[in-house]
């Protein structure tokens, strides 16, 4: 309703006040009268009411619910039917808070229900604000009720003179006759045109009415069809009890009563519409479990957007969904939008209005925009189809997290039902976006401990290395500077080896904390694997040799590459291979084997020695972890030189596993995306 459209064509907003109880009616009116350009009418029943407005309409509605002789829902019905146009906000005011109530109301479009007592300064700020609006409309609001449905209905009876007869009747009482003249033609129409309503003759050829009733509640898609058998012939009760029996809904004997026809085929039609409805709801909230079950599978927020906007707008029927992300000022952080035609996500572009955000913010609920070029909640662009828009905001246990959009090309295309569906969708997603926000902030939480973490330890390493490095050189220098017992000789050699086990560690662990913290700067180039594996089973064969065992590689190329720091691959494998000799019994074998795979290279180290107890297995890769069981809990290790195998390994987009038994031996396992592609 716009400026120069009120009620009465003026600046003047008219408000009604009714209520049985006189002091109640008049302290509104008088507390409202304080506003400008207002023109307050108070009174005491339904019935006065209706005389006191009769020649023009009201703007604002406010009612009691329990009056005498005229109920305030009563009062509703009958100015949504004023000549001059119904109210364009409608309040509800009672004792009584039930749900069904509510639901009524809802029904009939009242805006709010006020459970009382209802103080008269909330109900100011109420109307100021709706006259704000009713002021503020760009353009006239035609608040004017869709064009009724023309419900379709077939006509089965195989004389002609009876079917245009009845197509008569039915045409003027405003309906749409499809005919049919037997049995089979009547299946045919019901699959086809799926009317809302069979008037189904009884004696026809092909299939007599009752064969066709059968068939039609056989059928998944034709069942709830309602179905009057409307018979001249088969007239006695076992008739009348075997069409019953089998489906029917009513049963008339010709010649008929036109009126009682009608009045019976509007009560069937009735009765669809509500059943119609219920299915409809059903198909919708079975939905939520299927998407939620979807939403909580996401972590990311592209993914929640995609889903959400292209399951709702296919289910209510909207040509449009956006969905935006909104931080505490209300300013939009993130922007997605899909359109139906194509189903694809892309950044959106919505001019989100203030005075939406702020209403959201106030009634916490849903917003059904039924002419989005009559209202400040919506700002129409050029050449933008939006006629009607639904909106569901996405609140958080706390905050307003974002809005819910849906449009339509249709102006007054969204129901209540509508919007309580995709209310109860927002709830859902609501609940997987802020999943989503704490898993990102764990995620970024858990990168920067780890960042502390490794520089502490790069620092703390960095730091040891000189003490350790002292220790090891005095003590060397103590069998340099005079003669030592051979007690004292085998303390400087105790203390030679724990140093330099110490330094190990120590290396190891700032290397994998520069591996973490992506400060090893080597060059990146095409290496060639085959040539690094033979450099360091050489570098190893002696110590291979030691202990008396077999250490081959076994390839059918000459050389493979892969895209990396050539430092960092020869580690792996000097890793690998050292730890197969030293965790292989003397007399063992170690094979290294290289084979190709679809864009991949496959290296394994097979080994014949002690093995890992399965128990230990998902742990082998982890930092500081060690065999502590049979022969290996003997063999000296600090259990870092898996861990940095599998840094530097997932530094190059591979991937490494183990196989293993005790006593049989194990398997390592690297594969790496080649560098260049090799036809196999």
């Amino acid at each position: 309703m716009s400026k120069n459209n009120l009620s009465h064509n003026s600046d003047v907003v008219r408000i009604l006040i009714v209520d049985d109880h006189p002091s109640t009616a008049t302290t509104l009116a008088r507390a409202l009268s304080q506003l400008n350009s207002v023109e307050v009418i108070s009174a005491t029943n339904g019935n006065e009411a209706l005389e006191k407005v009769k020649d023009q309409a009201v703007d604002i509605l406010i009612t009691d619910m329990i009056m005498p002789e005229m109920t305030g829902l009563e009062l509703i019905e009958k100015l949504r039917d004023h000549p001059a146009g119904k109210p364009s906000r409608t309040y509800l005011v009672t004792a009584y808070d039930v749900p069904g109530l509510k639901v009524t109301a809802q029904r009939l479009k009242v805006n709010e229900v006020l459970i009382k007592p209802v103080r008269p300064e909330r109900i100011y700020q109420i109307i100021l604000r709706d006259i704000e609006d009713l002021k503020h409309a760009t353009q006239p609001y035609k608040n004017v009720e869709a064009e009724k449905r023309k419900f379709k209905i077939l006509v089965a009876d195989d004389r002609p003179d009876n079917v245009t007869l009845l197509v008569r009747y039915l045409e003027y009482e405003g309906y749409q006759p499809v005919t049919a003249y037997d049995g089979e033609e009547v299946l045919n129409k019901a699959q086809d045109e799926m009317p809302d309503l069979i008037l189904l003759d009884v004696n026809m050829p092909k299939k007599d009415g009752f064969a066709v009733l059968a068939e039609v509640r056989a059928n998944e898609h034709l069942k709830h069809i309602p179905i009057i058998i409307l018979t001249a012939a088969r007239l006695d009760s076992a008739d009348v009890q075997e069409g019953l029996n089998l489906g029917a809904d009513d049963y008339i004997m010709k010649p008929f009563d036109r009126r009682e026809l009608m009045a019976r085929i509007r009560a069937k039609l009735r009765v669809k519409e509500a059943e119609d409805a219920t299915r409809r709801r059903n198909r919708e909230l079975s939905l939520l479990p299927e998407i939620g079950k979807e939403l909580s599978a996401r972590t990311d927020l592209t993914d929640i957007a995609t889903i959400l906007l292209k399951r709702t707008a296919e289910t209510l029927g909207a040509f449009e969904g956006h969905m935006v992300m909104l931080d505490a000022s209300g300013a939009i952080t993130d922007n997605f939008k899909i359109t139906v035609s194509d189903a694809t996500l892309d950044v959106g572009q919505l001019d989100l209005q203030e005075s939406l955000f702020n209403y959201i913010l106030e009634t916490r609920q849903g917003v059904i925009i039924e002419n989005a070029t009559a209202t400040k909640f919506w700002k129409a662009v050029e050449n933008d189809p939006t006629r009607s828009v639904i909106v569901a905001p996405l609140f958080g246990r706390r905050d307003l997290l974002g809005l819910l959009f849906l449009t339509h090309e249709q102006a007054d295309y969204f129901t209540l039902d509508h919007v309580l569906l995709l209310q109860a969708i927002a709830s859902q997603a609501a609940i997987a976006i802020e999943n989503v926000r704490l898993y990102q902030n764990a995620t970024e939480e858990q990168k920067q401990i780890e960042k502390i973490k490794n520089e502490f330890i790069a620092t703390a390493s960095h730091d040891l290395k000189n003490p350790i490095m002292s220790i090891s050189g005095f003590s060397t220098l103590l069998t340099k500077a005079g003669p030592l017992n051979a007690q004292q000789e085998e303390f400087v050699g105790r203390i030679q080896h724990s140093t330099k086990n110490m330094l190990e560690l120590v290396q190891n662990m700032l290397q994998l904390t520069e591996i973490d913290l992506q400060k090893m700067n080597g060059s990146q180039t095409d290496v060639d694997v085959i040539a690094v594996l033979k450099e360091i089973i050489n570098e190893y064969e002696i110590q291979a040799q030691q202990k008396e065992q077999i250490l081959a590689l076994e390839t059918s190329v000459t050389e493979v590459f892969v895209h990396g720091d050539g430092l960092q691959l020869k580690q792996v494998f000097r890793n690998l291979i050292g730890n197969a000799i030293k965790y292989t019994p003397a007399g063992g074998k170690i094979n290294v084997l290289v084979k190709l795979l679809q864009g991949a290279v496959k290296i394994q180290v097979q080994d014949t020695g002690y093995g890992i107890p399965a128990a230990d297995l998902p742990h082998i890769f982890d930092r500081f972890y060690r065999v502590r069981s049979g022969k290996t809990s003997e063999i000296e290790g600090n259990g870092l030189g898996l861990a940095i195998v599998k840094s530097i390994v997932e530094k190059h987009k591979g991937e490494v596993y183990v196989q293993s038994k005790p006593s049989e031996g194990t398997v390592f396992t690297v594969d790496f995306p080649l560098a260049t592609q090799i036809a196999l």
